[in-house]
């Protein structure tokens, strides 16, 4: 066998190599239509395979462009597509690679090509319905069309626990591999839960949530419930080295025991096997745990099982052996396919790419081998065998290549006719396989031995065999027809074509040949030459043909027939001649050989086993030596069989059987041989066998109605046939026909009988015979008996409870028959109530069983079972009796909406008789609120759920369910209570008043929309306001606002523009959304200071002196009121504290004079309004004209030579202008000569003067400006000579400098001899070698770097020995200021102060600091502050909160270092605890807490953590853990006659605090009594006793006797003090009105703790209304602070009745370090009004006579007498007249008389709202009190600082 390369290569090597794939397509690929996919397949080979895809049909596939393109190396390219271009030939369907080349075709793995449209899903979890202490199983139903890429990753437990798969579960839980939950031993806790499943979608990653919870709906057993399985999984499968589960769950009661098996062992207690629940766990499946598993649960009532088979899957794998094969064509190929893994469903052979079938030469038995034979050369190629199960595949392949091929001639010589000489080649190529080799012959001989003859062959390098016969110079001799022949092992091939060479005849020598006798011969005359006109032949001078066996063709081929030897032996001669006569002629000698011919070999007939047998083989004729031989069948005889043969002679063979058997029957051959050919003769030998049994009858018996089969099965030669005969009555037996009804003789001699009767009964004789012998016979018997049966095999019987049920079961069958009864696989109970009665009939037996009284317990399968000795046979009675159903359970609510609803509800207990309707009743849980009565609604008993239209938005209801049937109707199931959705509200709010608090802020109130409008809980307001100014095309800004606990219904707008117009507008708004704005209420805001500076500010110099400046307004939106004046500031520039000023003016323009000329001015405009002065505007500089400058400065004169001075200066000290020129002006003393004048360039400062007399000369310089020439200088004297002294002509000054720069101060010197220059510093001389001083050559002292120590005196002096000069610096350098010294001066709540100071500025003046800060672990701010400042106060703080700050200051040279790090607190700490007594109140349902009642501690109360517990508890309750500062929270809910523990934590910037109270709740029996009647806060106390006797009620009223009387001297004090205004004061106290109250209390929000606030007028309005109970305190308080501030919150107020998510409010700091006195009046406290906002109960009712409390900027206190009872209040609510404090009796009245005052009083209630709620400003040091008792009043106006310390 040779390898591939070889059978692909060739002898030559070829080099082909077949295909075979580098990237194979995988078996699956999925992908979304919004992804899109490409599926890649790479082949390889030699030469290089094409690829191309199929799809299943065999169809090539085709490109379509945008939804299925080809790459061009080969890949399928899927784009993304729109979902409506899915196509399922395309995007759902199979995809196989074909890579093709010469050597064959291979087929890649088949992909499975599935694309998803993305679309949307749901995933569900149903209720389950399941006995308590079972096993509940929850699945995730998943849609169809996406199960198959949707898992299941975990269940949610409750929104908020996690459940994942696991082995063991966790004893609760326990998610299985496939993703169910099962939950075991399910409690009454667990009908709580609810669960969702969570599922990924493999292609998207989208993880999804089930729609809506499910839950376990739990039932109670009535009595021993045998186990029952609902789900069976049947077929479990799954692949090795996985986990599987099992399922395995029953439902019973008691809960069932569960066992499983694997066969008849018990698995389970093994580490790698066990039991969850009842569920099997395999940890790692291996193969050896596929089999069949059972199930048994069972409990004391029964028990139940079922059997899963567990199918253990491993991945397949296919090899093919030979994996390279070759093999010769004729001959025989045989693949094997070894598959591992299982299991295997198909196998399947491919050849090239197409399957293969069984068929003539192709046989697939078993599938896994494939054999061919006889080998086709076509059968060459590539052979595949896949393995497939499921989805899984498997393939492998093979080469399969031609070993032995018959050849065949690709090339052929052609006929050729030539002249002699030149040279001829003849060819033939051949190719086979083996490599076939090539012989020639000329006209039937071999070719003539000559050196002109030259023959070779070789083979190419394709394999191919070429063969050549060349002949150099042609002769005449070398003409005739040539032969090439091909041939190998396979067979052979030729080709002749002849050669004429022109000349005359010549024939060849032929010699001798040798004819066989009988055949035909067949030789050519081997004549050349040409043309030859004819050929002849002769024998013995005889022309021939001389007979019809001879015939001559044309071109000299003698053919003879029928060859004999005495005829056709002898000499044969050829002659050839042409036309011209001339020939040519050869002698052929033939001899003739006789063949063998072999007589009849004849078997005597008749032979039987063990007779003898013999034949004789005779050859009749045919030459020696001969050879005779016996073949069998075909092949030689086979010595087992004991066959003998001989040789009798050379013509005699014999063959001889001792003892003939079976065995021995068969064709014999004799085979006679000799040199011509072989000769043989075939005779059969027939040995008859007589019959023998192979299977021998034998008696049977068969059930009546059954199936017998009598077998009868006999061997022998001739097979023997097979008869059955029955015997009849007669005794004679009578064949069986195969037509009668039930019987059918079958060809192997079996007697079948279907549905035996009795007639089928008897005795049957079967006989075997086949002529040979007697034959065979055997009598059977066959018997048919009738076991039990019932015509009626199952019956229900149904029956209404009480009643009385008769089951009848009546049986067929052999007697003796026995009856037996049970139920549900157990006895019947003892009678009396059952009762059972048996008669007999005709072929059979009656049992009647009687129930009387039947219950519902008696439903069941009652078993009627009948007995004989042939067996046993059971009839099922189910007996349902039916009962009225129970009540439906799990009503709920599955979908809701405002005005409808739609319930769902779980049937109820099967009660035996089907549900015909349910009828829903349903009325609202206040029937006055809507009217009407209970409303009925019936949906057919199939429904679960049924929709229920025209509810009322934010309504309470109560629903129930009955169940009906044919027996009657059920009990209603438990109410379901509840409210359907809010709405949005219909009406808007009312009575909607807005006034202005501040420049930037509107107080608004309102009263709610009415309550048949809010269609729910109003949970706030969205406050709407706009500015006019904006026109009508402007809209309203919104913001939303909470409702507190009081249901407050007022709110501050802040952040407004001031003086500006707004329109307010107010929507209510619930859970659904809100309702219509209230119609637009209009108010402005207070004016403020302008937020902008004066706009287009420009001016104009007039002079040298004056400036003009004008300017416009600011814009509108930022005047923020009526501007009543301007302010104009200037400064020149730069700015070292010269002139400047600031001028005041109405107008927009304004003249400056008496400035500086040519001097730059910065000029600001600030506007200003009642509210102060505002934002200067942007700084301009404005320059002064020019004007004639003064005289230059410094002015010096020296001799530089006989007649040469020179003169120099320095530029004025103020030029007024820009230097046009300097004047140089001398003259001689005593005016010789007159003045002279030289001008000089304005850039030079000295001058030489020339060609001077040795006399004294006057010298003055001037300096100009455009404007004209200034006053002269100073004179200088200068007077030349001969000698020249040293002289420095510099004339020094004043120099500053900028640190770190470098200097150069010039020191020119003359003198006659050149002076020596020395400089000193400080009179110190400087070195020559300093590192920063150096002295050039021409005298400049360089300063490189200067520092601070560099400043001073810098003289330069130039001597020679004539004299000296000097010249004197004084440098001044300038540097950055030193650190500042920074220190805290005052703290607030929410801002701090600090003050500092700069010891040293630089030498230039301050432009700025920056202030850093940050609060404790915060990140530090900074702030910048201009240089004229020395003092910042940082505001917006946390309060409570330690900062710390550092600042740097900074000049025009640089920025100071850092100074040291202050630390400061604000004001406040944590909050303060009240006691008790003011803090808490209960009933006998609820304890109420007054928040209000804590200290902020001076930082503002964010919210609150409440928590209970029962004194004998330590578990505490969290109420709260962000309550909002309201004024009361309730906890409802309580014990009556318990008692709690409470903690109340508050917290604010500062801290947090925490407070315990303990609380008792009184008996139910008191709490008609109020609290104060019961174990209230403070226990309980008698109620006979007189209330003054009571200590806790004379100590806290001596207090607030005490604390009034103190309170009445305290005020008159203080009005006696009161200073009298003078009439100025009083005009100017009056003229400010209500905009100056609100600019007081802002200034004083904005001044510093050392400026004393001013006192704000104070005014009272009186006021005699009656006040509803609800606006009663039990405690009424009035606080006075020492030094100013406002007083603590009261005493536990009245509550609202109706508070739904409080909102908090806005807190102002208090100080609380200041020390106040409080008075106090008892009153017993009282719940009557008192609601919780998280407890609904009959006291909602109250909600109408809810009113809002809010903490007020000044509380007024004071009484209100009551008339009579309050006719709105019940009798125990009725009480005497108490002191009460109110916000204002605009806003406590109720709200009709609110909207009477708002209606008749406007202005009076603007100046109530106004007094005593003003804007939430910091506290006036002086606030106005009311106290009032018995309509007494006092009142306090004291306003003056001598009142700061008490007011």
């Amino acid at each position: 066998m040779a390898k591939w390369g070889e059978a692909c290569c060739g002898a030559g090597g070829r080099g082909q190599e077949g295909p075979k794939f580098s990237l194979e397509p995988p078996r699956h690929l999925h992908f979304t239509n919004s992804s899109g996919a490409v599926l890649d397949c790479v082949a390889e080979g030699v030469p290089t395979p094409s690829v191309t895809w199929t799809l299943p049909d065999g169809r090539i596939v085709e490109q379509i462009p945008g939804v299925r393109e080809i790459a061009v190396n080969g890949s399928l390219i899927f784009p993304a597509f729109p979902a409506h271009r899915y196509d399922t030939q395309v995007h759902a369907t199979t995809y196989t690679c074909r890579a093709t080349s010469p050597t064959g075709t291979l087929l890649a793995t088949p992909t499975l090509l599935r694309a998803v449209v993305v679309g949307q899903y749901e995933v569900q979890v149903y209720d389950q319905l399941v006995m308590a202490g079972n096993t509940a199983v929850l699945r995730c139903a998943v849609p169809s069309y996406v199960r198959e890429y949707v898992t299941v990753t975990s269940w949610l437990h409750d929104n908020s626990f996690h459940i994942y798969p696991s082995l063991h579960g966790d004893g609760k839980y326990h998610m299985t591999s496939s993703g169910e939950l099962h939950v075991l031993d399910v409690g009454p806790q667990d009908g709580l839960s609810r669960f969702q499943c969570r599922t990924l979608h493999t292609l998207t990653g989208r993880t999804q949530l089930s729609h809506t919870p499910a839950r376990i709906i739990i039932t109670e057993a009535q009595g021993a419930v045998p186990p029952r399985m609902s789900e069976r999984t049947n077929r479990i499968v799954t692949q090795a080295g996985s986990r599987v589960t099992i399922p395995c769950v029953a439902q019973g009661h008691p809960p069932p025991l569960y066992t499983w098996y694997k066969g008849s062992e018990v698995v389970g207690g093994s580490s790698g096997v066990w039991s969850v629940g009842g569920s099997l766990v395999v940890g790692r499946v291996g193969v050896g745990d596929a089999g069949e598993y059972t199930c048994v649960a069972n409990n004391t009532a029964g028990e139940t099982s079922y059997t899963a088979h567990l199918l253990v899957t491993i991945p397949l794998s296919v090899q093919v052996r030979p994996r390279e094969v070759q093999v010769d064509a004729g001959g025989r190929l045989e693949l094997r396919c070894h598959v591992s893994g299982e299991p295997v469903d198909t196998v399947t052979w491919f050849k090239d790419g197409i399957a293969l079938r069984s068929g003539q030469r192709v046989r697939l038995r078993p599938r896994e081998s494939l054999h061919i034979a006889p080998v086709d050369p076509s059968d060459a190629g590539i052979y595949q065998c896949a393995a497939t199960y499921a989805q899984d595949y498997a393939h492998a392949h093979a080469y399969v290549t031609l070993g032995a091929a018959a050849p065949q001639l690709v090339y052929r010589f052609i006929e050729q006719t030539l002249q002699p000489g030149p040279a001829v080649s003849l060819k033939c190529i051949a190719t086979g396989t083996p490599t076939p080799h090539i012989t020639w012959t000329l006209d039937g001989f071999p070719i003539p031995s000559s050196g002109r003859y030259v023959m070779g062959q070789y083979v190419s390098a394709h394999g191919d065999v070429i063969s050549h016969v060349n002949i150099s110079a042609v002769h005449v001799t070398d003409g005739g027809t040539y032969t090439c022949r091909a041939e190998n092992s396979a067979g052979q091939v030729s080709h002749s074509a002849r050669l004429n060479v022109y000349g005359p005849p010549q024939v060849r020598s032929m010699g001798q040949v040798s004819a066989v006798a009988g055949q035909t011969f067949v030789v050519t005359c081997p004549a050349s030459g040409y043309p030859i006109h004819n050929i002849t032949w002769t024998k013995d001078g005889m022309r021939l043909p001389t007979s019809h066996r001879q015939r001559v063709h044309a071109n000299g081929t003698l053919v003879v027939e029928q060859v004999t030897r005495e005829a056709d032996k002898g000499q044969y001669s050829c002659t050839a001649s042409t036309k011209d006569g001339r020939s040519d002629t050869q002698t052929l000698t033939v001899s003739v050989m006789v063949p063998p011919r072999v007589g009849r070999v004849i078997f005597p007939e008749g032979t039987r086993a063990g007779m003898r047998a013999q034949a004789s083989c005779f050859v009749q004729e045919g030459d020696q030596p001969l050879t005779l031989t016996w073949q069998k069948d075909g092949r030689p005889i086979d010595l087992r069989l004991n066959v003998r043969t001989s040789q009798v002679d050379s013509f005699t063979s014999m063959l001889v059987i001792d003892s003939a058997e079976a065995d021995h029957s068969g064709n014999y051959t004799c085979v006679a041989t000799n040199a011509a050919r072989s000769a043989t003769s075939t005779a059969r030998l027939t040995v008859s066998v007589p019959p023998a049994w192979v299977v021998e009858p034998s008696s049977a018996s068969v059930a009546l109605g059954g199936t017998a089969a009598l077998h009868c099965l006999a061997k022998g030669f001739p097979n023997p046939g097979v008869a059955w005969r029955k015997e009849t009555v007669s005794g004679e037996f009578v064949t069986v026909s195969g037509g009668e009804a039930g019987v059918a003789v079958w060809e192997n001699g079996t007697l079948a009988v279907s549905r035996a009767e009795r007639r089928h009964e008897g005795r049957y004789l079967c006989e075997a015979n086949n002529g040979v012998g007697a034959g065979l016979s055997k009598v059977v018997t066959l018997s048919v008996n009738e076991p039990p049966w019932f015509s009626v095999r199952s019956q229900r019987q149904q029956v209404v409870v009480g009643g009385r049920a008769r089951l009848s079961c009546e049986a067929h069958g052999d007697a003796p028959l026995s009856l037996t009864w049970a139920r549900d696989g157990a006895p019947l109970p003892p009678p009396p109530r059952y009762e059972v009665s048996e008669r007999e009939t005709d072929g059979g037996q009656v049992s009647e069983l009687s129930l009387r009284r039947t219950h519902i317990t008696d439903s069941g399968t009652y078993t009627c079972t009948a007995t004989n000795t042939h067996g046993s046979v059971a009839a099922d009675f189910h007996l349902l009796v039916q009962d009225v159903p129970g009540p439906p359970s799990g009503l709920g609510v599955a979908e809701e909406g405002s005005r409808h609803l739609t319930l769902t509800w779980t049937p109820p207990k099967d009660s035996n008789a089907p549900i015909s309707a349910y009828i829903v009743t349903f009325n609202a849980h206040q029937i006055d609120a809507i009217g009407g009565g209970p409303r009925e609604v019936t949906v057919e008993g199939q429904q679960r759920r049924v929709r229920l239209d025209g509810l009322v938005p934010a309504t309470t209801y109560i629903f129930m369910v009955v169940a009906e049937n044919r027996v009657g109707r059920s009990q209603p199931s438990q109410p379901l209570t509840h409210t359907t959705k809010e709405e949005p509200p219909t009406g808007h709010p009312e009575a909607v008043t807005v006034v202005a608090v501040s420049s930037t802020a509107l107080q608004v109130t309102w009263e709610p929309p009415p309550d048949n409008l809010t269609h729910g809980t109003i949970l706030g307001y969205y406050l709407g306001y706009k500015d006019d100014s904006e026109g009508e095309g402007g809209g309203y800004n919104f913001t939303t606002v909470g409702v507190d606990g009081a249901g407050l219904t007022s709110a501050t707008l802040s952040g407004l523009r001031p003086h500006a117009r707004y329109s307010v507008v107010l929507q209510a708004f619930n859970s659904r959304g809100a309702g219509p704005a209230s119609p637009p209420t209009v108010a402005t805001t207070l004016q403020d200071k302008p937020s902008a500076g004066p706009g287009h500010v420009r001016c104009e110099s007039v002079t040298s002196k004056s400036l003009v400046v004008t300017w416009s307004p600011p814009p509108p939106p930022n005047r923020n009121g009526i501007i009543t004046s301007y302010r104009l500031a200037y400064h020149s520039l730069p700015h070292h504290g010269g002139s400047g000023g600031s001028v005041v003016e109405e107008g927009q323009r304004l003249s400056l004079t008496g400035l500086t000329p040519w001097t730059n001015y910065s000029i600001t405009v600030a506007a200003s309004t009642r509210a102060g002065e505002g934002v200067a505007s942007h700084p301009i500089t404005c320059t002064t004209d020019q004007d004639v400058p003064e005289a230059p400065a410094r002015v010096k004169a020296v001799v530089s030579g006989p007649r040469t001075a020179v003169v120099s200066w320095s530029a004025p000290v103020h030029p007024h202008g820009r230097i046009t020129r300097y004047t140089v002006h001398w003259e001689g003393a005593g005016g010789r000569g007159g003045p002279h004048s030289r001008r000089v360039e304005p850039h030079l400062t000295h001058l030489t003067l020339h060609d001077l007399s040795h006399s004294t000369h006057q010298v003055w310089v001037t300096a100009s400006t455009r404007m004209g020439e200034g006053p002269p200088s100073s004179v200088v004297l200068v007077k030349p000579s001969h000698t020249v002294p040293a002289g420095v002509w510099a004339v020094g000054g004043n120099l500053t400098a900028a640190w770190k720069e470098d200097v150069s101060l010039p020191c020119g010197a003359v003198g006659v001899p050149e002076p020596t220059l020395t400089w000193a510093h400080h009179r110190n001389r400087i070195s020559p070698k300093h590192d920063r001083l150096k002295v050039q050559p021409d005298g400049t002292l360089t300063l490189a770097d200067i520092q601070r120590k560099d400043s001073g005196l810098y003289t330069c002096t130039a001597t020679n020995h004539h004299g000296s000069d000097t010249v004197i610096y004084n440098l001044t350098v300038l540097v950055p200021p030193s650190s500042p010294l920074l220190h805290v001066t005052e703290t607030t709540a929410s801002s701090i102060r600090v003050q500092w100071s700069v010891e040293d500025s630089g030498g230039a003046a301050l432009q700025g600091a920056t202030l850093h800060y940050r609060s404790a672990g915060g990140e530090w701010v900074t702030e910048d502050v201009g240089g004229q400042h020395r003092s910042y106060t940082v505001t917006g703080l946390r309060c409570g909160t330690q900062h710390h700050f550092y600042l740097t200051a900074h000049n025009h040279i640089g920025t100071s270092a850092a100074s040291k790090t202050e630390t400061a607190r604000t004001k406040g700490r944590s909050p303060e605890p009240p006691p008790q007594f003011q803090f808490v109140t209960s009933n006998s349902s609820q304890a109420t807490l007054y928040l209000a009642q804590w200290g902020d501690g001076g930082c503002p109360i964010t919210h609150f953590s409440v928590q209970y517990r029962r004194t004998t508890s330590r578990q505490w309750t969290t109420v709260g853990s962000e309550v909002p500062p309201t004024r009361t929270f309730a906890i409802g809910g309580l014990d009556s006659g318990s008692t709690y523990k409470l903690r109340v934590t508050a917290h604010n910037a500062a801290g947090a605090t925490p407070a315990f109270y303990t609380v008792s709740t009184p008996g139910r029996s008191l709490a008609g009594a109020g609290v104060g009647a019961g174990t209230g806060v403070w226990g309980g106390a008698s109620t006979a006793s007189p209330v003054w006797g009571d200590p806790r009620v004379l100590v806290p009223a001596a207090v607030s006797a005490l604390a009034l009387l103190l309170t009445v001297t305290t005020v008159c004090v203080c009005l006696r003090k009161r200073p009298v205004l003078s009439s100025a004061e009083k005009e100017a106290a009056s003229g400010v009105g209500q905009e100056k109250s609100a600019l007081q209390a802002r200034e004083e929000q904005y001044s510093t703790v050392r400026r004393p606030a001013p006192t704000p007028p104070q005014r009272h309005m009186h006021h005699t209304e009656e006040y509803s109970e609800e606006e009663l305190y039990p405690y009424a308080t009035a606080t006075f602070q020492m030094g100013g501030g406002s007083p603590p919150p009261p005493a536990p107020p009245s509550p609202p009745t109706h508070a739904h998510q409080p909102q908090p409010q806005p807190h102002t700091p208090q100080h609380h370090s200041q020390k106040a006195f409080t008075a106090l009046v008892y009153q017993a406290p009282s719940l009557h009004d008192v609601d919780s906002p998280n407890m609904q109960s009959g006291r909602e009712s109250r909600a109408a006579r809810a009113y809002s409390y809010e903490t007020s900027e000044t509380e007024d206190y004071g009484s209100a007498l009551e008339s009579g009872p309050d006719p709105r209040l019940p009798p125990h609510h009725r009480r005497h007249p108490r002191h009460l404090r109110t916000k204002s009796p605009a806003v406590s009245a109720s709200p009709e008389s609110r909207r009477r005052q708002s209606r008749h009083h406007p202005h009076h209630q603007h100046q109530q709202q106004h007094t005593l709620r003003p804007a939430r400003h910091s506290r006036s040091p002086a606030v106005g009190r009311r106290l009032s008792e018995g309509g007494s009043s006092i009142k306090d106006h004291t306003s003056d600082a001598e009142c700061d310390l008490l007011c």
